[in-house]
């Protein structure tokens, strides 16, 4: 064991956060990227209809809604414990692209991590109309972009 205090991260990345399965490969590349790298890691949840139970005049709708947002943090913070000290997570409101691109402004992060889009007509529709978080980075903000593909089930 060292007596020598761990250096503080080197760089950032911000990595967006949903739960799925595509998010959650972007999570364990963010992850490797900063033990490889040093870095510290920015989970950003940013609420969505995904989070949001079916029923909207169920009497717990509020309850609901608190334990799916604080099942995914757990979710998170479970798969970042690796890290130690060097992670943040934030969950926040607001245009996803724009959250993520402003995080990584604010911490000068070497990059934005996500998971690749789902696929599908509903994801083609996202994209062609613009609407795709992927894409908006990509095109209207000048950091770099990950995209990591949910794993193959073969």
């Amino acid at each position: 064991m060292s007596d020598v205090a761990p250096m503080p991260a080197s760089t950032h990345v911000v990595m967006g956060w949903n739960g799925q399965l595509a998010s959650t490969a972007a999570l364990r590349v963010a992850v490797d990227l900063a033990q490889r790298l040093d870095a510290h890691v920015h989970v950003v949840h940013i609420g969505d209809v995904d989070d949001l139970p079916v029923d909207p005049d169920a009497s717990d709708w509020a309850q609901q809604f608190r334990e799916t947002v604080e099942a995914q943090a757990m979710d998170a913070r479970a798969l970042l414990e690796q890290l130690g000290p060097r992670w943040t997570y934030h969950a926040v409101h607001g245009r996803p692209s724009d959250v993520l691109a402003d995080l990584a402004e604010q911490f000068d992060a070497l990059m934005i991590v996500v998971g690749a889009p789902r696929g599908g007509v509903h994801s083609f529709i996202e994209t062609f109309a613009g609407q795709s978080v992927s894409h908006q980075l990509t095109t209207k903000h000048g950091r770099p972009v990950l995209l990591v593909p949910e794993p193959s089930s073969a």
